[in-house]
């Protein structure tokens, strides 16, 4: 079912604030952001792409001709507002159960904590490798700052929210 016009607008206004956090503000670029900042700015509007879904994205958002390392906006609300309207439950966020489950296999005497450290280096080493300001990121809000745990159930809560906006 296709969004009401109010619907539209307010994702439309979603996605202009989200891209203007990151808005180049030279003369020559206005109205552009650095590539590097795109998986920011699609995750702060909710959704959750694999890195295979995301490189794609980004590849659709910049154009095959786009050489400059920057993206119009234009061209991203275009795609945005298409993955936020008629493709939103391809990057739906994995729900709350099966993230308690994937801590839960790093905590095999159930203590309901991981060491912030361990995540850390699992989350820099394995799999698709975060960078180092991405963990820091998702450290500083997931690690008790006393012990340095992730204490894991409230934070599954928090990662399994959904923050996009039901248009249905």
């Amino acid at each position: 079912m296709a969004p009401s016009f109010e619907q539209l607008e307010t994702i439309k206004r979603r996605i202009k604030d989200s891209f203007g956090l990151f808005e180049i503000e030279t003369k020559e670029k206005r109205g552009m952001v650095d590539e590097r900042e795109i998986p920011t700015i699609i995750r702060s509007l909710g959704i959750n792409p694999a890195q295979d879904q995301l490189r794609d994205l980004i590849t659709e958002i910049r154009g095959e001709e786009n050489t400059t390392g920057c993206v119009e906006f234009d061209r991203f609300e275009k795609v945005m507002v298409r993955i936020l309207t008629d493709e939103a439950n391809s990057y739906k966020r994995d729900n709350e159960e099966k993230i308690l489950r994937a801590f839960r296999a790093f905590d095999p005497d159930n203590k309901g904590y991981i060491d912030g450290d361990f995540l850390k280096n699992l989350l820099m080493t394995k799999g698709d490798a975060f960078r180092p300001e991405e963990v820091t990121e998702l450290l500083s809000v997931a690690c008790d700052e006393v012990t340095g745990n992730i204490y894991y159930e409230d934070y599954a809560e928090l990662l399994g929210s959904d923050g996009r906006m039901d248009i249905a």
